[in-house]
């Protein structure tokens, strides 16, 4: 049951990181940005946080630094991080 669930909110959340907005870098963007909901480590959408749970979401794996970045802005924002993968 709980693997269902789990599955379910990866596939929205998914769903969801594919309407994000492409972040452009023209040799000054920042390596972690947050914009409307999402949150960018370098040029790719990585999480969705979400206010009404205080949850940052994860849904795939990330490299080390990605991690690290990921757990700051969920540090920053007061957030669990929920990894989905």
């Amino acid at each position: 049951m709980q693997e269902a669930i789990a599955k379910s909110l990866r596939n929205k959340i998914e769903r969801e990181m594919i309407r994000a907005p492409s972040l452009r870098n023209y040799g000054g963007s920042p390596k972690i940005c947050v914009i409307n909901n999402y949150v960018y480590s370098y040029n790719t959408c990585v999480g969705v946080m979400d206010w009404a749970t205080d949850n940052l979401y994860v849904p795939v794996y990330h490299s080390t630094t990605t991690t690290r970045h990921i757990n700051k802005m969920a540090q920053e924002y007061n957030l669990e991080v929920v990894k989905l993968y």
